[in-house]
């Protein structure tokens, strides 16, 4: 399976290089250039637009720092939606909001990506965030 990632700051630069570390053919991409050589370095592809990205690989990871950085990787010419054909998976880890990913793109409808349902409970016991027997939220451990 080839694992795209997009946006390899703080959050993403640890998840992509979990990745890296445990074999999965990895093509990475952001803005600075310098921030994928390590990744590039130990054996990642690079592509040159999202669209590049999302046509050669399995999966697209997209971990960016706001809902107008996202919108822009994927509804942009040469964005994701462009290279994402059936049977390919989106996953947005980015800093965003439940409104932003279920936003049907500003590109045409015919496009076959579908969205996923950002977590809204805990991973654990699938209870609301900051429900009475669930602190996990709060305190940053499961708690039943």
């Amino acid at each position: 399976m080839r694992v795209g990632f997009i946006g390899l700051g703080n959050v993403g630069g640890k998840l992509a290089g979990s990745l890296l570390r445990n074999g999965y053919d990895l093509v990475v991409r952001d803005l600075d250039p310098g921030a994928a050589q390590p990744f590039l370095d130990g054996g990642a592809g690079w592509a040159d637009s999202p669209r590049q990205m999302a046509e050669a690989c399995d999966v697209v990871v997209t971990c960016l720092p706001s809902p107008a950085a996202c919108s822009a990787v994927m509804e942009e010419d040469d964005g994701i939606l462009a290279g994402l054909g059936s049977g390919k998976v989106w996953m947005e880890m980015s800093t965003t909001d439940e409104s932003e990913v279920r936003r049907p793109p500003a590109t045409s409808p015919s496009s076959r990506a579908a969205a996923g349902r950002p977590s809204n409970g805990c991973c654990r016991c699938s209870r609301p965030w900051g429900a009475a027997s669930c602190t996990r939220a709060r305190w940053g451990r499961h708690r039943s």
